[in-house]
């Protein structure tokens, strides 16, 4: 009985540590798995921050794509508007314009360099005192402004320090300049007084527009050549017949409003085709060009000279009268051995004849006012020609 009762009691003993090390082996398991789930919670939490961080940078990514987007909008705008303007201010405030909406800067200056290239003038600002404008200007090599011009290469705060410059004009101090070059023709510079130093971006689209405007401005100053070549006789410099009918029909319109007088004259050299036969057309095309600068130097400066065709050319006399219009090509024609147009041999000199004709008696449109000036004309060649003739509904010789 008692070896039975040791037998169970050893089963027993048996059985209880196999329970403890289930337990505990359970017990292993559930922290075990207690821990995973910790990690996998945390592991989870790490993720949904990252997912936070990965979202929030998404999101300014976007709104960094959608200012770009917008600057690069604002920058394309900008391109077109600048090359489609054909004036120099209109380009000038462009260039401004779009300066002050894309760097909010404090003050912007863009200088325009004179005819004599010693000059800058102000022609577009933003953020300068209007009582201060008129006194911005600045000679080459003068200031920050003057210097950039003269080294024609950006400049910055850094330059500036090191050159030690001494500006003019203490109210207008810029942080930065940029001058306007195209090629080896500097047509000015623009100045740029900011809050903070530029990054890379900004500065790079401060050389895009300024390379843009100094584009424009050559295109405006080839395209003022070309409307000048159109207008112009190629030989003798003068204004040609097409240009001068555009004008006579202006002035026209101002003398209809007005009330005022207008003249015309045509001028006929006498002779020319034997002039031309006996010493070449070369001293012929000479004679015309020489001729053409005695007329422009004779005339006054608010008369208009041009060449009508060959050997003829064509004078409007803005308020003027025909009688004294008749007395003034009169004059030239009586006193052209003081302007040197008979030098040389006698048979090298040239005389001319003219007819004259004015508004409103004579025409009411620039056809009708050239009709009768060369109506005129015809009339001094049969009467002898080396005369000036007016024009009436019964020509008449002065």
């Amino acid at each position: 009985m008692y070896i039975i009762l040791k037998i169970m009691m050893s089963y027993l003993i048996t059985a209880l540590a196999i329970l403890v090390i289930i337990f505990l082996i359970v017990v292993v398991i559930i922290v075990q798995k207690i821990q995973k789930r910790s990690e996998i919670i945390s592991q989870i939490s790490i993720l949904t921050d990252e997912l936070d961080r990965q979202k929030q940078e998404n999101i300014s990514l976007r709104n960094e794509l959608r200012s770009i987007t917008s600057e690069d909008n604002i920058l394309f705008s900008s391109i077109i508007r600048l090359t489609s303007r054909l004036d120099p201010i209109e380009i000038a405030r462009e260039a401004v314009g779009f300066l002050v909406n894309y760097l909010n800067p404090s003050s912007v200056a863009l200088f325009f360099l004179d005819e004599k290239e010693k000059r800058l003038n102000l022609v577009a600002h933003y953020g300068i005192n209007e009582n201060w404008s008129p006194k911005l200007v600045y000679y080459i090599g003068e200031g920050r402004v003057g210097i950039t011009a003269e080294k024609r290469i950006p400049l910055s705060n850094i330059e500036f320090e090191v050159l030690k410059i001494k500006e003019p004009h203490p109210f207008f101090i810029p942080d930065i300049c940029y001058p306007l070059s195209y090629q080896d023709r500097l047509f000015g510079v623009v100045a740029i007084k900011v809050e903070k130093n530029l990054d890379e971006r900004e500065k790079n689209i401060v050389g895009v527009v300024t390379r843009i405007t100094s584009t424009a401005l050559q295109n405006t100053l080839s395209l003022a050549i070309m409307r000048d070549l159109a207008s112009i006789d190629p030989l003798t410099k003068l204004y040609n017949i097409g240009f001068f009918k555009d004008k006579l029909a202006e002035e026209l319109n101002r003398a209809k409003r007005f009330q005022h007088n207008l003249s015309v004259a045509i001028i006929d050299l006498d002779n020319f085709k034997y002039f031309n036969d006996t010493f070449g057309h070369q001293a012929g095309d000479q004679l015309l060009i020489r001729l053409a600068q005695i007329f422009s130097k004779y005339f006054r400066d608010t008369d208009l000279v041009a060449r009508y065709g060959g050997d003829e050319f064509i004078v409007m006399f803005p308020e003027t009268k025909k009688e004294e219009a008749a007395k003034m090509v009169a004059t030239l024609l009586s006193n052209f051995k003081l302007y040197g147009a008979d030098q040389g041999a006698p048979e090298k000199r040239i005389a001319f004849s003219a007819g004259v004709a004015a508004y409103p008696d004579d025409g009411l449109n620039p056809s009708e006012l050239i009709k009768s000036a060369d109506q005129a004309l015809y009339e001094a060649k049969n009467a002898g020609r080396n005369r000036v003739m007016m024009y009436y509904h019964k020509v008449e010789k002065i």
